[in-house]
């Protein structure tokens, strides 16, 4: 049989009748689109299968297994390139393939995800390589995966396992899938792929392939469902449709079903959330560790790091730093607590060893690139020393002038402080360009933030080799400026502040708690003050030159609770009391509180909460401590943990209008000085201004 030359595909036909198709390296991708793509591969397999002397066929992901291109697939939906009757026509053609009685087999020969793995679910059988993970990890940007993925993966793995799979954007591995029935053999090479495929398809070319039917909903698989719902509290598109549609297919013929995911495919892909988690949780991140970044570094590798200060930040950073192959010296006032320090390396190593994720030579080669030490003169040489130590400018300032003379000549210094102004930090150093913040978060090792902060004398090329650094870590690095708090502190203490706020209003703990989770952050504010200390946060706010009265009453109350005991987490008692024995807390009523007659309406709390944070970074971004959007919505999102579904707080402001979020923030200004709203904000209101058109930012300089 003779083929026409194909754009995309490279077809092939053995003797024995069994047809080839695989993407072509050199495609065109960047004149095709997914819709054209997926289009071509599901007529060609058609017309392959529609050929009388046709025994089988093979395919690979016609995709060619690379990452989605979401900009180019928001853009398709938003000019009616792929609208619900496409989508829908494209699915069925492929679910029809079937009906030709014709052996099918996918081979998954490299790490499938997303769009092209929906496809791969389209065969009869399925071959999983070596090393080869599959999964769905758009859900974590409020997506789903269309292309009949929620009828096929329930019909292979059940409702429940489609559930997981679809909702919790885990990458599996080629063995897990394998137990769960995703694939059907694993192998350790292509060869052996490619054999085990035709050989399957010789011994089912006269045997009817049976598709199984969707499963029954099973109250494990409701339960299951309200689980998800309640850890994503209904608030990302993607999640909610999987849901939707895994309950309702059992109800649903094969075509109605088809019908249904496609409109809701459509559906999410317009919602507005889902672009704005994906411009800055995944093209955003992309941009941020993209390696131009660092171009004008050349060949720049740091060899040696010096951390003063072995507690849980300096330690979590030595860990990151030897993960990376870097020699790491990890100093402390004495050797026993610099031990401790490199003892939570090995504590990280051992857990990790037990799951399988390292060998115990791995293990050996991190540990050993950490020495302990209690002696400054081990920092010679050093290409960069990170003081770690404890929030006190003389202390911090001390330490440093200790450890500068055996900084490597080219070296430079940075300060992993939370609020501190670094151009004063700076000071200790007679070359204070060479002087730098690097804001790691807690804990180091899940956290993948680094927020660098430019004094007023950080030269260019200090900040290129501590972006550099960043990333060498395997970290998200965003560059802002000196200011008290610089970014994430600052906007973080604005919503650690307004809660204190409604607190004295009289509004229940209980309730600005609950309402903090179902607006989409990660922890409420007073479980967050009371991990972090009340004592600490009194300390940050004597770092500022100034505090404004909503400041200085939050300031107020917090005191009065540490004179009472209440200093939080780790006393037993703050926000909340602690049971250590069984590991409960429950929310404290403080009776000196005044009680509010009726509280403000969930929307408000939830608005008050959101808001003070964006109206913040507004502010950041008009002083100039933020650069960008994008460096802010990241800062928010990865640092603080801001409503993952708004895109971050520049994404909010754009959810909401900005003519109605300064309506809303002026509204609230009798509650305090954190309301006002700056004149040039009320300015772009009333030119409607956004912050992002699509992908692009709107504001003045580089676009996102």
């Amino acid at each position: 049989m003779n083929y026409q030359v194909h754009p995309f595909f490279h077809i092939e036909q053995d003797n024995q009748h069994i047809v080839t198709i695989k993407p072509l390296a050199d495609a065109a991708t960047e004149e095709s689109t997914v819709r054209d793509r997926i289009q071509e591969f599901v007529d060609l397999v058609a017309s392959v299968l529609n050929e009388k002397e046709v025994r089988g066929l093979i395919y690979t992901c016609p995709l060619n297994n690379k990452q989605t291109d979401y900009i180019r697939l928001f853009d398709q939906v938003s000019n009616g390139q792929l609208d619900p009757e496409i989508i829908q026509k494209t699915t069925w053609k492929a679910l029809q393939w079937k009906t030709l009685g014709k052996p099918i087999v996918s081979i998954l020969d490299s790490n499938c995800t997303g769009i092209g793995l929906a496809t791969m679910l389209w065969s009869d059988y399925r071959i999983a390589g070596p090393q080869v993970k599959l999964g769905f990890p758009e859900s974590k940007f409020g997506l789903f995966t269309g292309f009949a993925t929620t009828i096929t993966l329930a019909q292979l793995v059940g409702s429940t396992a489609a559930l997981n799979l679809l909702t919790q954007a885990k990458l599996t591995s080629n063995k897990e899938a394998l137990e769960l029935g995703l694939v059907n053999e694993v192998t350790t090479d292509r060869e052996q792929s490619l054999v085990l495929a035709k050989n399957w398809i010789l011994e089912n070319s006269k045997t009817s392939i049976s598709t199984p039917g969707p499963t029954a909903v099973s109250a494990e698989f409701e339960e299951a469902c309200a689980a998800v719902l309640k850890k994503t509290r209904g608030l990302l598109p993607g999640t909610n449709a999987v849901v939707q549609l895994l309950k309702t297919n059992q109800l649903l013929s094969l075509t109605e079903a088809v019908e249904a995911e496609a409109k809701l495919y459509h559906k999410v892909l317009s919602a507005p959330e889902p672009l704005h988690m994906v411009r800055t949780l995944y093209e955003g991140m992309l941009q941020a560790q993209h390696p131009d970044r660092i171009k004008s570094l050349g060949t720049y590798a740091i060899k040696k790091i010096g951390i003063l200060g072995a507690g849980m930040m300096g330690s979590g950073i030595a860990y990151e730093a030897a993960r990376a192959g870097i020699s790491v010296v990890l100093k402390d006032v004495n050797r026993t607590q610099a031990e401790q320090g490199k003892a939570y390396s090995a504590k990280l190593c051992d857990k990790l060893l037990a799951q399988g994720q390292i060998s115990s030579l791995q293990q050996q080669t991190l540990l050993a690139n950490i020495q302990p030490s209690d002696q400054v003169a081990d920092l010679v040489d050093a290409d960069l020393i990170i003081e770690a130590v404890f929030e006190d400018l003389e202390l911090k300032a001390e330490v440093t002038r200790q450890s500068l003379p055996y900084l490597a000549e080219n070296g430079f210094f940075a300060s992993n402080t939370t609020s501190l102004p670094i151009t004063t930090l700076a000071a200790a150093m007679d070359l204070p360009e060479r002087f730098i913040g690097m804001h790691f978060f807690s804990p180091v090792d899940r956290m993948p933030l680094v927020e660098i902060i430019c004094g007023t004398q950080t030269d260019q090329v200090t900040l290129q080799k501590a972006i550099a650094t960043a990333l060498r870590l395997g970290k998200i690095p965003i560059v802002v400026h000196d200011g008290p708090g610089f970014f994430t502190s600052r906007i973080f203490f604005n919503y650690l502040l307004e809660a204190i706020t409604m607190l004295l209003e009289g509004i229940p703990a209980s309730q600005i708690e609950d309402e903090a989770i179902q607006a989409g952050f990660a922890v409420g504010p007073l479980a967050v003050l009371d991990e972090i200390s009340l004592e600490l946060m009194l300390h940050v706010y004597d770092q500022f030159p100034a505090l404004h009265n909503s400041q200085r009453r939050a300031y107020a109350h917090l005191s009065k609770m540490i004179k009472n005991g209440r200093k939080g987490r780790k006393s037993g008692h703050g926000f909340y009391d602690y049971d250590t024995a069984s590991r409960t807390k429950t929310v404290w009523q403080n009776p000196a509180l005044p009680t509010s007659g009726e509280s403000p309406s969930s929307e408000i709390i939830q608005k008050r909460l959101l808001h003070v944070m964006a109206l913040d970074s507004y502010r950041c971004l008009e002083e100039g401590v933020l650069e960008q959007p994008i460096d802010g919505d990241i800062g928010s999102i990865l640092g603080v943990g801001y409503a993952a579904h708004t895109g971050g707080v520049f994404g909010h402001i754009d959810l909401t209008g900005l003519p109605i979020f300064v309506q809303e923030c002026q509204s609230f200004l009798h509650l305090g000085e954190q309301w006002e709203v700056p004149r040039s904000l009320i300015e772009r209101a009333d030119r409607n201004f956004k912050f992002y058109t699509g992908f692009d930012s709107n504001w003045p300089g580089k676009k996102s």
